[in-house]
């Protein structure tokens, strides 16, 4: 088995972005969902009630990103550690820094009053539960998300329209599994770096926004042979990770438990 491909989200639920290599620190990925946007109550947001988030290109400018939305750009750089906000991301308060720009830029873009907050160096949040001491920006719940290519090559052989793989969001596609080989991993490793399954990976309605849309599928589909009892539908694993440099083409191997 070997990495087929990285992908970071640096803005929670806006577009991908795929890399050659990537570190990873005490949070997960370096860069991957460190920005997420908010709306007046400091909730965030994310595609499930804004679709059109799908359609956010975000790409490196400097030391910071451009973000696009149609013809409007806006660059964002890490802000000022004194404009803070206290954020919630399942149930977490996060003090956050608050991008000021970035804020009237997908107020503008989502046609709403919402703000742009980032994970500085000083904020703190505990990955879930199964992960006891782990760390985690504004991920969901786990620092890394795995999935497989023979599991999507599995689950597109039972769709009318393939899904491409970025409807998932993960941040490392593994190559030479067997489909849904990975509900089973315990420990391995990628390249040299450690890691470990923590758990396989609920899915919620965003998999079914194709391009800014909602749609049924792929969780229609998912759900009549992926569920598992009344706990939900799953594809992927959640995995925390030793700090280290991922590269694409890093063999993954298990390890004996």
């Amino acid at each position: 088995m070997h990495i087929e491909s990285l992908t970071i989200h640096p803005i929670k639920s806006c577009a991908p972005l795929n890399v050659d290599e990537v570190s990873i620190d005490a949070r997960g990925l370096v860069d991957d969902r460190r920005w997420m946007v908010v709306d007046e109550h400091g909730d965030f947001v994310t595609q499930r009630e804004a679709p059109t988030m799908a359609r956010v290109l975000v790409r490196p400018a400097g030391t910071g990103w451009r973000v696009s939305a149609g013809e409007t750009t806006c660059v964002v750089e890490a802000p000022d550690a004194e404009a803070r906000l206290d954020v919630t991301v399942w149930g977490d308060r996060v003090r956050a820094r608050v991008h000021a720009e970035g804020s009237r830029f997908f107020s503008d873009a989502l046609g709403r009053a919402v703000r742009l907050v980032h994970f500085g160096p000083e904020a703190e949040r505990a990955a879930g539960s199964r992960a006891p001491g782990a760390k985690v920006g504004f991920a969901d719940g786990y620092p890394v998300l795995v999935t497989t290519t023979a599991s999507l090559a599995d689950l597109n052989g039972r769709l009318a329209q393939p899904v491409p793989m970025s409807r998932f969001r993960p941040n490392v596609v593994v190559a030479g599994a067997a489909p849904f080989a990975e509900d089973d991993w315990d420990r391995f490793r990628f390249g040299e770096i450690a890691a470990r399954m923590v758990k396989r990976c609920e899915r919620c309605s965003i998999v079914t926004v194709d391009d800014g849309v909602k749609t049924k599928e792929p969780l229609a589909t998912l759900s009549t042979y992926r569920r598992s009892g009344g706990a939900g539908v799953f594809f992927g694993v959640n995995v925390v990770a030793e700090p280290g440099r991922l590269r694409v083409g890093d063999p993954v191997v298990l390890q004996d438990s």
